[in-house]
């Protein structure tokens, strides 16, 4: 929990298309801030002590299940409250207050410490956040939930007049109302008044029906509710184009996904429409009719039977592998043979060539293979978990101080007295992941084989000298446009 390599936080917005005037939804990206780990394992901690009430909510389907043999009467409302903002408006205070009376004090003092401890870059200025939760934390939806049971506990005990049902899902809530509508405009007004910070806006159904999360309730006739699925005004049925280069279990595993959502939340009067849409949406997109009936069986057959999930069936091993047709494919028939999985990710995509809308990290800030030249023209090769900045004061104390027995540049310092060129230092190949970062180590060691270096780093496969070859050749001839 301790961070060996602080990076700070920077905010970002995502834009909310389907409200008017397209507002932003502020994102602080924690990961690798000094809080960042102690969040997590604090959140672990309370994880268990949220959904601990009859309001809450776990998912789409779990409301399904809760309103499906509910009735309404001809003057019974339903309503949908949504907090305005909920996470940058959480009283910290009463939040803090709230966690101390459900967690132990040392529990408690942790998670204000995460809490109030908020800063972040945006374009090259630093902020604190003073009020609010940073949406971005792994700590914030815990601490929301726990707030919010809090707040409606406090509200509901504060009005003479119930609702029949209230369903809450985070910062969502769903209730059916029995008193009429002049009572609900009060009891909306009295919820407004809980908080100074707290706001709800309120949707009330239209039509005899009402969204609420991606599920459309429906009033019937006879009082009882339908249920389907549903869509915003602003959804676009932008998935997996059939010719887009993903792996057949990708592209369908999104139609699976889709099949499944439509069986849990659609009741029998609304499912083989939404199979409907679904066929017309995916023909429309270059797949076969037959390729997504067949999908569509199979994600019948899978909830009929309980099948388990394939990572829950035990495997020697799983591989990560770009997905190149007719290569990585066959790759992964061969290694089903000796019962390893194969996961494939695409090896480009449209994000990453488009530039980031957070702050750029300082290079002296990242992760990865840097290189140290020498006067003599040696290089030194070595990665860190750890920011550039600190390898360099670090390198600079050890030959400061010639610790050649356990410094490779001091050692070269001490016997040929030539300059370590720290101030030109480099970040060569940016890599986060440890075990990748160390196999980039090696494989950067022999792309210099003129390096002060005492060892080659871990081993690795032969199978990577022809391209390593090949990529010095290419660098070395001019005019052939290639970059490293």
């Amino acid at each position: 929990m301790i961070p060996s390599c602080e990076t700070i936080p920077r905010i970002y917005g995502l834009p909310k298309i389907h409200k008017e005037g397209v507002p932003l939804r502020p994102i602080v990206n924690t990961i690798g801030s000094p809080t960042y780990e102690l969040a997590k394992y604090v959140a672990k901690i309370l994880r268990p002590l949220v959904g601990n009430t009859d309001s809450f909510i776990k998912d789409s389907q779990d409301f399904v299940n809760l309103i499906r043999n509910e009735n309404l009467e001809h003057d019974d409302i339903l309503v949908s409250f949504d907090v305005v903002s909920l996470f940058t408006k959480i009283p910290l205070d009463e939040a803090i207050q709230v966690i101390k009376e459900v967690a132990d004090a040392g529990t408690a003092k942790l998670a204000e410490i995460c809490l109030r401890s908020t800063v972040f870059t945006f374009q090259g200025v630093f902020y604190e956040q003073t009020s609010g939760v940073a949406m971005g934390s792994p700590l914030s939806p815990i601490v929301a939930n726990l707030y919010m049971e809090y707040f409606e506990k406090k509200a509901l005990n504060s009005y003479p007049l119930k609702p029949a049902w209230w369903k809450r899902f985070v910062d969502d809530t769903n209730i059916k109302w029995t008193h009429g509508k002049a009572e609900l405009e009060k009891f909306f007004t009295h919820l407004n008044s809980i908080s100074p910070d707290i706001k709800f806006t309120m949707e009330l159904e239209e039509n005899k029906s009402i969204p609420f999360l991606d599920v459309l309730i429906i009033r019937k006739e006879d009082g009882s509710l339908g249920h389907k699925v549903f869509r915003k005004a602003t959804h676009t049925e932008s998935y997996l184009h059939a010719d887009s280069h993903h792996h057949p279990s990708q592209k369908f595993g999104v139609l699976n996904t889709l099949a499944i959502r439509a069986l849990r939340i659609s009741d029998s009067e609304h499912l083989d429409e939404e199979k409907k849409h679904l066929i017309s949406t995916f023909k429309s997109i270059g797949y076969k009719e037959q390729e997504i009936k067949k999908a569509i069986e199979k994600a019948e057959r899978k909830m009929l039977s309980h099948e388990p999930k394939a990572q829950d069936q035990p495997k020697c091993g799983i591989v990560f592998l770009p997905y190149i047709h007719g290569i990585t494919d066959k790759i992964a028939k061969i290694l089903k043979k000796k019962n390893i999985i194969t996961h494939f990710s695409a090896p480009s995509t449209i994000r990453q060539s488009l530039k980031s809308v957070k702050d750029d990290i300082d290079n002296h800030q990242l992760k990865g293979v840097y290189k140290i030249e020498c006067s003599c023209g040696k290089s030194y090769i070595v990665e860190t978990g750890r920011s550039l900045q600190k390898r360099l004061k670090e390198h600079g104390a050890d030959i400061k101080n010639e610790r050649s027995r356990t410094s490779a540049l001091a050692e070269h310092s001490l016997k040929t007295k030539h300059h370590i060129c720290l101030e030109s230092a480099s970040i060569i190949a940016r890599e986060e992941h440890h075990q990748r970062r160390k196999i980039r180590e090696a494989l950067e060691i022999i792309k210099h084989p003129h390096n002060l270096n005492r060892d080659s780093g871990v081993e690795i496969s032969g199978s990577w000298l022809p391209l390593i070859r090949e990529i010095k050749n290419a660098s070395t001839s001019p005019g052939n446009g290639l970059s490293r």
